[in-house]
């Protein structure tokens, strides 16, 4: 059996229950509400889900930045994102592309670190 595995299980749940499940959502609500509002002073920004109620995700292209030059630029400047079709090429075919960029914020984030994100983000985009 996975003992470790089994024991930090227990200590997530205890952390989110100490935290709250509530506040959890309100903060990756603000940060993704703050990396959204960063996101779209970028010329040629398209942000994709627009749902009123959305997790600490958010999925995006620049003009016609190739997805992963994005993610790779991103990378470099110490930023991780995940790139592609995300297991779901049909959601890709209905937008009308082949892959997005998506960034991820969760309770452990901070509003400094989306405000990085945001910058190396508008840094990539004035590269092309």
């Amino acid at each position: 059996p996975d003992f470790v595995g089994i024991a930090a299980f227990g200590e997530a749940i205890d952390y989110m229950e100490n935290v709250g499940l509530e506040n959890i959502s309100a903060w990756e609500r603000r940060l993704l509400s703050r990396a959204e509002e960063g996101l779209r002073a970028i010329p040629e920004m398209k942000i994709y889900g627009e749902a009123s109620e959305k997790s600490g995700v958010v999925s995006f292209l620049v003009g016609n930045i190739h997805h992963y030059d994005m993610g790779m630029l991103l990378d470099q400047l110490g930023v991780a994102v995940r790139t592609g079709h995300h297991c779901a090429q049909p959601l890709m075919t209905h937008f009308g592309v082949e892959g997005m960029v998506r960034a991820s914020f969760g309770v452990y984030n901070t509003e400094d670190e989306v405000d990085r994100f945001v910058e190396a983000v508008g840094k990539v985009a004035k590269m092309f």
